[in-house]
């Protein structure tokens, strides 16, 4: 009971967590999930064990998460971006090694330089959660977002690799650098076949069970959820790189053909929103369970136990900067190259906008789950001088550098690069769109006569009562598009804006007309039915009216969108919406169409 006690806990942590962030636009959705987990440490914890078990962290969360965003990440980009991404996933790891690693060793003697060195490698990994929101919701650029996608999913082999071996080093005092770089070959190389082959495997299995009929979408979901687990497992049972497995296997299953029919859709659809909630309920326990963890880690630093309470937070503050500046110089020095590579001039780094959105990639690594669970797995028999245990040391520091490079993370990459919601939407695609919803309100006034008609009497009372309410199924249908252009109307043009709001004003007469009919037939007793005659259907006359009403909407919806379909492609030839938002347009209304 206290598993399932807790399962429930982080839930209903995850759910408060987003309410709460709701009310803190200024925090990230990780920042506040960590700080409300630092807070039910510090008052409910009692009742439960929140140890974190690495390997747990890593197949449990880790895996699905990874599996999915590889799912979806831009293959073509990244293969274009493949000698960047390696620099990233290789270099840059390995820079970050020896300088934190040497900097740790300096700053606290105590800790031994191939301890320090396994906690510069597990610094080197950046959290693909943290990293995908942010790219997500930022605009660094083409290439520089391309770089972070493909070193969030990449660089964790390298990381791996040389923690354990630097452990290794710790505990035997023997460093063998050829059995370093064979279990890197088996991490990386293996990892890479081994996903493809994984990959190909399962996708042949969906497909088998596809052609043999077999459509459920309920069974296609579970195998999908499935599949991450599964792949995992398997690497991680033959000794070659599972987290990169299961990040290729993700990438192959993309790449494949698809059968693309009704069924397959809806299948799509259906696992889309099971990932997107899996997704959502992973990434916040992740981050919650992380700051649950906190307090249990800083507490022997606050307490003295490095000497000094203000040590630690040095140290941290410290290595923070060493991390952030190697990352920079980094990520500066492969910008110098690209150009040179591309014969371009390199006066244009200087720009303010490129240098930004490189100071803004610099900061976009934030450290977290993967960082966390390697640094769990120090040993505690670690020699050390120091009073604390090495471990415990490492742990304590390893906490603030996440939080401060989340810390970080929430609060320079917006003061330096543009939200994507602000460059999305132009003042001409709002008014593209307004215009769009504009004429399919005005075709289905038009059509008012022609479409969804409603055979019920009480229907065509409110219709025939008064000459200026159009059939009750166009109403509402009329009503649901005139939300959507008020929604929009506050970002339109002067003129736009005011055309839109006259078509909302009509729109919300009409409904307010048709509910006031309503009214008056239900106060008239129209819809309380013959009782002399007793009507045997279990369906009072209003229910009747109702579902009259609501099936004739669903035809005025489906004529509508197809509607919408035919002025986006004419609107698009015309010139009047660029491609690319025609696209995300007929997108929403495919959409639609599937949940009629």
């Amino acid at each position: 009971m206290e598993a399932l006690s807790l399962v429930l806990f982080l839930l209903a942590a995850v759910v408060v967590s987003s309410i709460i962030g709701r009310f803190l636009p200024a925090l990230s959705l990780p920042l506040v999930q960590i700080a409300l987990g630092a807070v039910i440490a510090a008052f409910v914890t009692g009742s439960f064990d929140t140890g974190l078990d690495a390997e747990l962290l890593l197949i449990l969360f880790i895996a699905p998460l990874h599996f999915n965003e590889s799912r979806h990440a831009d293959s073509g980009a990244l293969w274009k971006s493949r000698w960047g991404i390696f620099s990233l996933a290789v270099g840059l790891v390995l820079v970050t090694v020896v300088a934190v690693g040497f900097a740790l060793h300096a700053l606290l003697p105590a800790i031994p330089l191939a301890a320090a060195i396994a906690f510069g490698a597990a610094m080197g990994s950046t959290d693909a959660v943290a990293v995908t929101e942010l790219s997500k919701d930022f605009r660094f650029g083409k290439r520089h977002e391309t770089l972070l996608t493909g070193e969030a999913l990449f660089n964790d082999v390298t990381g791996t690799v040389v923690f354990k071996t630097a452990i290794g080093f710790a505990l035997t005092g023997a460093l063998s650098l050829a059995h370093a770089g064979e279990e890197f070959a088996l991490e990386l190389f293996g990892g890479l076949f081994g996903g493809v082959i994984l990959g190909f495997a399962a996708w042949l299995l969906l497909e088998f069970i596809r052609r043999r009929g077999i459509d459920s979408p309920n069974l296609h979901v579970t195998l999908e959820l499935l599949l991450p687990f599964v792949i995992y497992l398997i690497c991680h049972q033959i000794h070659i790189g599972a987290v990169i497995a299961v990040v290729m296997a993700g990438m192959v299953m993309s790449l494949l053909p698809h059968r693309h029919t009704p069924q397959t859709a809806r299948q799509r659809m259906q696992a889309k929103g099971v990932w997107d909630t899996l997704g959502f309920i992973l990434n916040g326990i992740i981050f919650v369970l992380l700051g649950m963890q906190l307090p249990r880690f800083i507490a022997p630093a606050a307490d003295g136990g490095f000497g000094d309470p203000w040590l630690m937070f040095g140290v941290v503050i410290v290595l923070t900067l060493i991390l952030e500046i190697v990352r920079f110089c980094w990520i500066a020095g492969m910008d110098v190259v690209h150009c040179l590579v591309r014969r371009q001039s390199v006066r244009t780094l200087l720009d303010g906008e490129h240098f930004r959105s490189a100071l803004a990639t610099a900061f976009a690594g934030p450290k977290g789950g993967i960082t966390l669970s390697l640094i769990l797995t120090v040993p505690a028999t670690l020699p050390a001088s120091g009073a604390l245990p090495v471990h415990t040391m490492l742990a304590s520091i390893a906490s603030g550098v996440i939080l401060c490079t989340l810390l970080l993370a929430n609060f320079a990459v917006p003061a330096l690069v543009p939200h994507k919601a602000d460059s999305r939407r132009t003042k001409r695609q709002v008014d593209a769109e307004a215009r769009l919803l504009m004429r399919v309100i005005e075709s289905v006034r038009a059509d008012a006569h022609r479409t969804g008609s409603i055979t019920g009497e009480a229907s065509a009372q409110m219709a025939a009562a008064n000459d200026d309410v159009d059939e009750p199924a166009t109403v509402i249908v009329m009503k649901r598009y005139a939300d959507q252009l008020a929604d929009i109307v506050k970002h339109a043009s002067a003129d736009v804006a005011a055309q839109a709001r006259q078509v909302v004003a009509q729109c919300d007469e009409q409904y307010e007309r048709i509910e006031e009919l309503d009214s008056e037939l239900r106060e008239s007793g129209f819809y309380d039915g013959d009782e002399e005659t007793g009507d045997p259907s279990i369906l009072t006359a209003h229910f009747r009216a109702l579902r009259d009403v609501y099936d004739a909407v669903e035809d005025v919806q489906a004529q509508a969108l197809a509607r919408e379909l035919e002025y986006v492609k004419e609107m698009a030839h015309d010139g009047q919406i660029d491609p690319k938002h025609a696209k995300e347009l007929r997108n929403d209304v495919y959409i639609q169409q599937l949940t009629l």
